[in-house]
């Protein structure tokens, strides 16, 4: 049994300026669930699934491929599949991917 507890959490800071993340756990096809905190204004460039991907809205507000998403909204992303998101309001995203995903540059 796998326990992530929030009191205890592990903040990396991304690339991509901010944008923070804290990874539970990596499978072995380079898939990750993880908790992604954006600040207003921070952009992920567009990038493509390798596999599938799924994001729940735990706060705040973005755009993700021009869809708008508010807390509490889910969205499946199918292997394949590209976007950018950009973050409207401080927002904090639950996500699960089964593989790596590419940035397209």
């Amino acid at each position: 049994m796998l326990v992530n507890r929030a009191a205890e959490r592990d903040w990396q800071i991304a690339e991509q300026q901010g944008i923070e993340k804290s990874v539970f756990r990596v499978n072995n096809k380079g898939g990750k669930t993880a908790i992604i905190r954006m600040k207003k204004g921070a952009h992920f460039p567009h990038h493509v699934h390798e596999g599938n991907a799924e994001i729940m809205m735990l706060d705040g507000q973005v755009l993700i491929g021009g869809v708008e998403l508010n807390k509490g909204d889910y969205l499946y992303a199918k292997s394949g599949e590209e976007h950018d998101i950009v973050a409207l309001t401080d927002t904090e995203i639950f996500l699960s991917t089964e593989q790596a995903m590419t940035l397209i540059t």
